[in-house]
């Protein structure tokens, strides 16, 4: 009768999910998938940090790490500096290019005229920057063109005394009317949720800050999340180029604040883009990690571990400080960031840095990536794979062995924490997973320093359609107790 009754339930929920989804999730799908790779990047470095402390201690490195799997001839070029450099990069391999310091846009609310980073190749590649200064670093995965959008939301984090929140709007494009809804009052005092309008052309930049905690405390103000730039929309009539970050800040804000402070950048993904399903995995010789969930839609459900945990309109996030990997969903596509926390956090390890969580239905087969940092530095990857590909795993060409990995609950993914050492790396795996790399600094030279950056994602557009795949069922035995687990994450999936 168990098992009746067991079959009977299953068919009550497959019947449910063929007669009411279509009604439910029938307003988004997916149009098309794109890869991460192009032949046209437009990048930008934000401001790091005091420009006023130019010390050959903290003299600043602008770097860009180039792969692709066929030999490619790379073009970089930033007309606003007369910068150029031409190169071949070997398929297989990553090279690093030094870019002039001169590229940091230091700017507040102006167009900077051909100062975007501009790289072109005859074949396809991925491109990642490293922003650093002395104790001060973080790395971004650069978008290509195909992949940009029209629409953004920055994600960002709260003002750290004299230091800011920041984003930087790119033109990809000639006479490029672009809208900034920025989510705070900007240093130059825009006003929060007001709109306003600037034009861009091909290779310009404009950089956005918050006003800082000195600004706040003049208008008798000490609540800092007023100051936070995360949720800002950015609209254009053609495509942009869009990073967000901050100059350096604490994680998490507190009360008590953690110190030390640590540059965040990563370049956003336009809305379209977004997805429902993430997993956000523990960072290795950490004790904490925060994390930031962020809405574009109104009445946005987020669930921690199937717990509703939010609910957000337009704009709006959510934020938390987990010591557990743990599952993230939604029942509209949301942005997630996960952060590193201060030197001071207790671990007195790294410090803060940001990187963005893959949605499971972005995942990719394979990635190549390099660690960005030599010295005294222990350099990381966190990789979710499905439980059916664990065994096809291969890190360098070697096959990583099934203990290390870990299960994601009851869900049909696992985890694994792997070191790597310096130098450039290649993963795959038989099934789409998610990659994440990071590392921290330690002795006395790299002390306090972090980075991170996604490894990778694809990029799959939404369009109207049904959800007509039924959900999986998984029937599990254990002391003469049955469970019935019923899961709806496969990539075409939308959710019970």
């Amino acid at each position: 009768m168990k098992k009746l009754t067991l079959i009977l339930l299953l068919l009550l929920l497959l019947a449910y999910k063929s007669n009411s989804q279509e009604t439910l999730d029938s307003n988004k799908y997916i149009l098309s998938m794109k890869e991460p790779v192009g032949v046209e990047f437009w990048l930008c470095f934000m401001t790091n940090y005091k420009n006023e402390n130019q010390s050959s201690k903290n003299a600043l490195l602008l770097e860009l790490f180039i792969t692709g799997d066929e030999d490619a001839n790379v073009n970089i070029s930033i007309e606003g500096i007369s910068f150029s450099k031409s190169l071949l990069v070997r398929g297989g391999t990553v090279q690093s290019v030094v870019i002039d310091p001169l590229a940091e846009i230091k700017s507040q609310e102006v167009v900077e005229r051909g100062m975007a980073v501009h790289v072109t190749s005859d074949k396809p590649i991925s491109v990642f920057g490293l922003n650093r200064r002395y104790q001060t670093t973080d790395t971004y995965m650069g978008l290509p063109v195909n992949v940009l959008g029209n629409e953004y939301r920055i994600m960002s984090y709260h003002i750290a005394e004299s230091l800011a929140p920041e984003f930087t709007v790119i033109g990809v494009e000639d006479n490029t009317l672009v809208t900034i809804t920025p989510s705070a009052l900007t240093n130059t005092g825009k006003a929060p949720n007001k709109p306003f309008e600037i034009t861009l052309n091909k290779g310009d930049v404009f950089q956005v800050k918050s006003e800082t905690q000195r600004a706040l405390l003049r208008r008798n103000n000490i609540d800092e999340t007023k100051a936070d730039l995360t949720g800002s929309l950015i609209k254009a009539n053609k495509k942009i180029a869009v990073f967000g970050g901050h100059e350096c800040t604490y994680v998490p804000a507190g009360p008590p604040r953690i110190k030390a402070c640590n540059h965040l950048v990563e370049q956003m993904p336009p809305i379209n883009s977004w997805g429902k399903h993430f997993y956000i995995g523990q960072l290795k010789g950490r004790s904490k990690y925060t994390y930031r969930v962020l809405a574009n839609y109104p009445n946005t459900k987020v669930f921690e571990n199937s717990k509703q945990v939010a609910l957000l309109q337009a704009g709006e996030y959510f934020e938390k400080n987990s010591s557990e990997n743990i599952q993230i969903t939604a029942d509209r596509p949301v942005l997630v960031a996960q952060y590193s926390q201060g030197f001071e956090n207790g671990d007195r390890i790294g410090d803060p840095m940001m990187l963005l969580i893959s949605p499971t239905q972005q995942f990719l087969r394979k990635y190549r990536f390099a660690t960005p940092v030599n010295g005294s530095w222990n350099h990381y990857i966190n990789v979710v794979v499905p439980n059916s590909a664990i065994n096809s795993f291969i890190l360098d060409g070697n096959r990583v062995q099934a203990n290390k990995f870990e299960p994601l609950g009851i869900s049909r993914y696992s985890i694994a924490f792997l070191q790597v050492p310096f130098g450039t790396h290649y993963v795959t795996a038989s099934e789409p997973f998610g990659m994440y790399s990071y590392g921290f600094g330690y002795g006395d030279v790299d002390a306090y320093d972090a980075y991170g950056n996604m490894g990778g994602q694809s990029f799959m557009e939404y369009i109207p359609k049904t959800d007509t795949l039924s959900p999986l069922a998984d029937l599990l035995i254990n002391n003469n107790k049955e469970s019935l687990i019923i899961r709806d994450d496969r990539t075409d999936d939308t959710g019970i």
